[in-house]
């Protein structure tokens, strides 16, 4: 029964992304990021529910470009362009590589994530032709919103139901299938997503009128923070650290920021447990800590593969297989994004990777700029708050990123298309932004 009635719901979902592709984007997008296959794994067992999505959401794209109403401004941009770059750069890498093989120590084959990174490509630049208005935004919004709240639930329920079966070694792992497939398996990716979920959860909490509504969602906050605490990931600890400071700098009220530092680091001393606390205390003591001499050996002999093959790298999803040739070590990955892009697709993919990274910025403060004009507005203050949640994610997933390979990580390019379409809005330098100024 509850198959049929899921069946119904994305038939549905899939029906109308033929006529509105936006809610084929966001529900892609909420499916990917809240996983709800590893969830309810009995309920989903058979239904493909994202691949359908994906294909009428890729089929009202096309619908919409044969009849004229895609603003191809908002795919012409230097974002935009750079990512393409990176995307060319993935692709000679898996071909040319000289370590791509049909097998993986990682788990997943060089074809399995050729495969993977033309999906969340293609459905990227699809997402920044459909993701063109406010609308839009605030759905996709709602959709990372409604995923934190709920995975934030999941993961406190595992501890007040002394559900041990989901920890490994003391350590919250994120919702798994029978076979033991997710994408929060591991500990700092399940951590990772609260870091860049919460953002949103505050954000959208700023901008309700009704006071009830605006404490419920930001109760989700320390909540999500536990839940960091949980997975006792270091990085974790670090990104929402990163996160916090980056939200006091954007706001107005910066001389909150002691306050705020101090009522953090309380709540760190009240409910961070002992395993959180344990492998903090040895972050700088890394000759004694295996996790941390492990990273610095990966990042070794990463800058070895580069120095080795600067143009194609070793290969796509080729990292683990060439660790090996170049470093007394065992198998493993770089845990380190730019380091991961670097080594496997060459100086032009790390290069991408940061100018990616900096054309963010860059337009970040271009929209925060036009904010502070228009900041009076209800336009102005909704777009302000989108851009500061998306901004405040991306830091503290930069700093998540500097030890955890999280290439194929799809928030990633969620915040690139927050980013790109506040950008192409706020400058007026699209069609759609001439004509319908912040359309709503």
């Amino acid at each position: 029964m509850v198959q049929i009635f899921l069946a119904m719901i994305i038939l549905v979902v899939s029906a109308t992304a033929l006529a509105r592709p936006w809610v084929g984007i966001s529900s892609y997008y909420f499916l990917s990021i809240l996983g709800p296959q590893y969830i309810w794994w009995w309920n989903f067992e058979g239904l493909r529910a994202s691949l359908f999505v994906a294909l009428c959401t890729l089929a009202g794209v096309a619908f919409s470009i044969v009849k004229h109403r895609c603003d191809f401004s908002f795919l012409y941009t230097r974002l935009n362009k750079v990512v393409l770059v990176l995307w060319l750069f993935l692709t000679a890498s898996y071909f040319f590589g000289p370590f791509v093989a049909d097998y993986s120590f990682s788990g997943r084959s060089p074809s399995q994530i050729f495969s993977l990174f033309n999906t969340i490509f293609v459905m990227y630049f699809c997402s920044v032709l459909s993701i063109n208005n406010r609308d839009s935004l605030r759905f996709l919004s709602l959709a990372i919103v409604v995923a934190t709240a709920y995975l934030t639930y999941w993961a406190n329920s595992q501890y007040f139901s002394e559900n041990w079966s989901n920890f490994n070694f003391g350590r919250l792992m994120g919702p798994r299938s029978p076979v033991g497939g997710s994408v929060y398996a591991d500990e700092n990716m399940f951590a990772t997503f609260f870091v860049t979920g919460l953002p949103f959860v505050y954000y959208l909490g700023q901008g309700m009128k009704n006071a009830w509504i605006r404490y419920l969602l930001w109760a989700i906050i320390p909540m999500g923070c536990h839940a960091i605490f949980l997975t006792g990931s270091r990085g974790g600890l670090i990104g929402i650290g990163v996160a916090l400071l980056f939200a006091v700098y954007l706001s107005n009220k910066r001389y909150l920021a002691l306050p705020i530092l101090l009522v953090a680091f309380l709540f760190y001393q009240w409910q961070a447990g002992s395993i959180m606390k344990e492998r903090s205390e040895i972050i700088t003591q890394y000759e004694e800590d295996r996790s941390a001499g492990d990273r610095l050996t990966a990042w070794s002999g990463g800058l070895s593969m580069v120095l080795s093959h600067p143009v194609t790298g070793v290969g796509l999803a080729s990292f683990v297989t060439a660790l090996p040739n170049y470093i007394d070590t065992r198998p493993m990955q770089a845990h380190n994004t730019f380091i991961q892009f670097t080594s496997e697709s060459g100086i032009g993919a790390g290069i991408a990777y940061l100018a990616i990274i900096l054309l963010f910025f860059a337009n970040a403060r271009r929209i925060r700029t036009w904010c502070l004009d228009h900041g009076d507005s209800p336009e102005g203050r909704s777009i302000e708050r989108y851009n500061n949640a998306s901004t405040v994610s991306f830091a503290g997933l930069l700093a998540c990123s500097i030890f955890l390979s999280l290439n194929t990580y799809e928030i990633f390019f969620i915040l690139l298309i927050f980013n790109n379409s506040l950008d192409l809005l706020c400058s007026g330098l699209s069609d759609l932004a001439q004509t319908h100024p912040l359309v709503a």
